[in-house]
């Protein structure tokens, strides 16, 4: 099968489309799915970039990519959730039990069938591809707030990147949050009401112009949602009692590194932990809380995702959608975001054309 992958750790410019062999069902509960798109994110380009090696045995070459629909190919013999033909979505994990899980930007995927869903209804291949991680990181991060967010003010950086454009209709569509504040820059001013849904956000800053640490008043936020490295340039937001909760920015503790993978060095996960209780303290010392995520893929948290998308409440953004044989664009692309130059949405990737 073709596979976008990297024979060597680094940056977008060495990845190539190679033939590399179609995964096996090896086990019973084993899906192979044919993919007819499949989604890039941040964490894509880390892991080609061998972010991941000093605490995982990464294998080369790395293929990859974490999003992806399409259609089941093959299943094992104890499957009963999907059958072939059936059209499915999901995130594939970081590792699951001794095998790398990445490389959804191939024309197949394995994955076990706790961890697949039937593609919401109401969307396509390539609008169900550009969910999974982005809203299985936002669902997380929602899940880390005491008593949740139901009539609080919660501000989301970043409103129209990948998981700021789903945490914010997931705040105040799904959740109730009583007042949702984004930050956008110039060009993008217009596109939130369109893209998000008219009265997802109530206060738009344009942050080329305006600090929103300056703009907005202090100790009036009760919950950061962060995915672009905001929590200390916000502390003064919040409330006394508030929470930030992160997935950028500090780096990971080393209980939610493991929480993916258990074979995380002893002296890492230690080290991490560490770092973790440092930024922990920082953060405390306005009278607030910090907490973070590390995706993990979770079957029924995707399936709460699809319903919320077929009710209208979770809106996919798609920014950019790339032919799997355009290799230059797709390394364009891909280093723009390796860079942190600012998109709309998430870039998916079409290994099939509807």
């Amino acid at each position: 099968m073709r596979s976008l992958c990297t024979r060597r750790f680094g940056p977008p410019s060495k990845w190539e489309i190679a033939d590399l062999p179609t995964p096996k069902i090896t086990r019973g509960d084993e899906v192979l799915v044919r993919v007819h798109a499949a989604a890039i994110n941040p964490t894509d380009i880390g892991g080609a970039l061998g972010r991941y090696w000093p605490a995982f045995s990464v294998p080369l070459p790395f293929k990859i990519g974490y999003d992806l629909a399409g259609t089941v190919a093959a299943t094992g013999n104890e499957v009963t959730k999907v059958k072939v033909g059936d059209e499915v979505f999901c995130c594939l994990p970081f590792k699951d039990r001794e095998k790398y899980g990445s490389g959804s930007v191939s024309e197949y995927a394995l994955i076990t069938q706790t961890l697949v869903i039937s593609k919401p209804k109401n969307l396509n291949f390539v609008e169900a591809a550009s969910i999974p991680l982005v809203a299985l990181t936002a669902i997380q991060m929602f899940d880390k707030v005491p008593g949740g967010v139901d009539g609080k003010t919660v501000f989301v950086p970043a409103g129209l990147s990948g998981v700021g454009s789903v945490a914010a209709q997931m705040a105040k569509n799904a959740y109730g949050a009583g007042k949702v504040i984004t930050t956008v820059s110039t060009t993008k001013l217009s596109m939130v009401d369109n893209l998000l849904g008219k009265g997802v956000v109530d206060e738009t800053i344009d942050y080329t112009k305006i600090n929103p640490a300056k703009t907005i008043p202090q100790n009036s936020i009760d919950v950061v949602i962060d995915s672009i490295g905001a929590t200390f340039s916000s502390l003064a937001l919040l409330k006394r009692g508030g929470i930030i909760v992160a997935c950028a920015g500090p780096p990971p503790s080393g209980h939610n590194v493991r929480n993916i993978s258990t074979e995380v060095p002893f002296l890492i996960g230690k080290i991490l932990d560490f770092l973790d209780a440092i930024t922990r303290w920082w953060v405390g010392r306005y009278q607030v809380k910090f907490d973070s995520v590390l995706m993990k893929p979770n079957g029924s948290e995707l399936e709460r995702i699809k319903e919320w998308v077929e009710e209208g409440k979770i809106k996919p953004v798609v920014g950019k959608v790339l032919k799997f044989e355009n290799l230059e664009g797709i390394k364009e692309e891909c280093t723009r975001i390796m860079k942190g130059k600012g998109g709309v949405g998430k870039v998916v990737i079409n290994i099939i054309a509807d």
